[in-house]
């Protein structure tokens, strides 16, 4: 005598696989959702980090009165610029740069000492307290909680209250979207964001 196939059995050896298949669907879905969230919040963080008061986040005719309540001067509405005394007849020049149009959009920010006897960089010479912070978040983006080989390809040299640098001062890229350059020491600075859509 023949024996019928147990038909409940694999009825219900295939809704297991069945239900199986979904929930990975479901905690695919739900881990990519997870990066895009991620990645967008980290888009957030490059789009708001500051220079001198003004960001990407920053609308363009905005610009020229946050820049020149700090005392710079509007050369034309991509360069700002101003100086500071110092000893020996030395002077602090600060330039910050704008483009703004479909293809780019970026900020940079040099600082250069002029006059007098001009140290170089590496020496034993802090960085300017007003710059410590903005330096430091540049480098929390761009060296930190990264992998190590990540932070060789992006020369990730170690923070010190002397200098503050990556990529040898070149703009460094994140992601698909967003670049910074970040080279600041007590004889000069360049610090800078920029994003292509």
């Amino acid at each position: 005598m023949m024996k019928r196939p147990n038909l409940s059995a694999r009825s219900g050896s295939a809704a297991l696989r069945w239900i199986a298949c979904l929930s990975l669907t479901c905690v695919l879905i739900s881990t990519a959702a997870i990066a895009a969230k991620s990645a967008n919040s980290n888009d957030d963080s490059f789009r708001h980090i500051e220079i001198s008061g003004i960001s990407l986040a920053t609308p363009f005719d905005q610009i020229a009165g946050i820049l020149t309540a700090q005392g710079y001067t509007e050369i034309n509405s991509r360069l700002f610029t101003k100086q500071g005394e110092l000893q020996n007849s030395r002077r602090t020049i600060f330039r910050i740069e704008i483009e703004d149009n479909a293809d780019l959009h970026r900020i940079t920010y040099h600082r250069s000492l002029s006059g007098g006897r001009v140290k170089t960089a590496g020496g034993n010479e802090p960085i300017p307290e007003y710059e410590v912070d903005m330096a430091q978040q540049f480098y929390r983006l761009m060296c930190e909680n990264i992998p190590k080989d990540e932070m060789k390809e992006r020369q990730c040299e170690p923070s010190t209250a002397y200098s503050i640098t990556a990529g040898n001062g070149r703009f460094v890229r994140i992601n698909d979207h967003f670049s910074i350059q970040l080279d600041v020491t007590a004889a000069n600075s360049t610090v800078g964001i920029q994003h292509k859509p």
